[in-house]
């Protein structure tokens, strides 16, 4: 099996198969009784978030270009309540991302950039509770990210390190560390008492990500 029908294989594990086996658990939901009026997501909430994460603003693409989903995790609390409709979470994003570029050259040279990018965020999000449901939670937030970046040149070219290389300028090229903006919508549905299934799109570390929440 080749390593992109492995990452296919493994999103449709975490994103189908383990959520029907967590309803087949438990598929009853009961709403906590010390509430009068039951949210999905109120002010003391306590989440954490396990998924993948497809796409995000990357700025590498060429022939040979591959990627590997994010992993992510994601812990939400419910920090301000009663703020209009809903409740305004502060939580912390981890996620990590490779990516790699491969060509040949005409002289029959390999070289392979790789990037390995590790990012922490601090978030916060607002959840609008419109339904008075006490499943569904739906949600827009914003994240403040971290770009730890590590980057890798790999060539069998005896020359690759000097100028007129076709491999010299991703040698001698630097890639800081930087922050950056995430813009994200999405929603969580609850399956049981404790863990539902979450998505969000958005624009950033992640342009679709999915998972698993379970409440603390």
């Amino acid at each position: 099996m080749n390593t992109k029908k492995k990452i296919h294989y493994l999103l449709m594990v975490t994103t189908v198969i383990l959520p029907l086996f967590v309803f087949a658990q438990d598929s009853t939901y009961h709403a906590p009784s010390s509430y009068s009026n039951p949210q999905a997501f109120g002010k003391g909430s306590n989440i954490l978030n396990v998924g993948v994460g497809l796409g995000g603003y990357y700025s590498y693409w060429g022939y040979g270009y591959y990627e590997t989903p994010n992993i992510v995790a994601s812990y939400e609390n419910g920090t301000f309540g009663n703020v209009g409709p809903g409740t305004v979470s502060l939580g912390a994003l981890f996620s990590y991302k490779g990516i790699q570029d491969n060509w040949i050259s005409n002289k029959g040279y390999s070289y392979s950039d790789r990037w390995n990018y590790w990012i922490f965020g601090l978030r916060s999000a607002y959840h609008w509770n419109f339904t008075n449901s006490p499943r569904f939670d739906p949600y827009v937030g914003l994240m403040l990210g971290y770009y730890l970046v590590n980057h890798t040149f790999v060539s069998n070219d005896p020359f690759y390190a000097e100028p007129g290389s076709p491999g010299y300028i991703s040698y001698t090229t630097m890639y800081p560390n930087y922050l950056a903006l995430s813009l994200y919508v999405g929603a969580r549905y609850y399956v049981s008492n404790h863990v539902g299934i979450w998505a969000e799109l958005g624009y950033g570390y992640a342009t679709l990500a999915a998972g698993l929440s379970f409440k603390l």
